[in-house]
């Protein structure tokens, strides 16, 4: 009878400190999400996890990660001019060269790499520029009371950070 009493007693006490154990990822899953959520609902931009972390029995939990933003590229448009300008002139000076009688020799050797620099700036002018990443260090905090949030707040970045209010008397 007192093993069976011992045993019950043994396995109670497990699942309760069980139970305990679950809320903390419990809680640190759903900080996970809400930050998802906020984020979402403010940008098209992707959320990152990098470590999740909780305070005692899961109350305070901090989850950092970062926001990554792609930016298409401008600058392929921007660039297709300043290309064109940059093969007109690599041809108007080569025509000059080539016109003189005296340097005949080296003006052979000039004209060949001013069309190779124009060639290559023309490959560049048609290959298709790849879309950069910026990459924001994101943080956010969340406070439970027990599987209840509390409160959720942005850490990081500055710009999805809500100034506290200020209390005035």
């Amino acid at each position: 009878m007192k093993i069976r009493i011992l045993s019950i007693a043994c396995v109670t006490t497990a699942a309760a400190l069980l139970a305990g154990c679950t809320a903390v990822y419990k809680n640190t899953d759903a900080c996970e999400q809400l930050m998802r959520s906020k984020l979402a609902a403010t940008s098209p931009d992707t959320l990152k996890i990098a470590h999740a972390g909780a305070g005692i029995d899961g109350a305070r939990v901090v989850v950092e990660g970062s926001i990554e933003h792609v930016v298409a590229p401008a600058s392929a448009s921007a660039s297709a001019p300043s290309v064109a300008a940059a093969a007109s002139a690599a041809s108007a000076a080569k025509a000059p060269l080539t016109a003189s009688g005296a340097q005949a020799g080296s003006a052979a050797t000039v004209g060949a790499s001013g069309a190779s620099g124009v060639s290559a700036a023309e490959a560049l002018a048609r290959k298709p520029a790849k879309p950069q990443k910026i990459v924001t260090p994101a943080a956010a905090e969340c406070t439970f009371h027990g599987p209840t949030l509390n409160a959720f707040n942005w850490l990081a970045p500055a710009n999805l950070v809500t100034p506290p209010a200020s209390a005035t008397e």
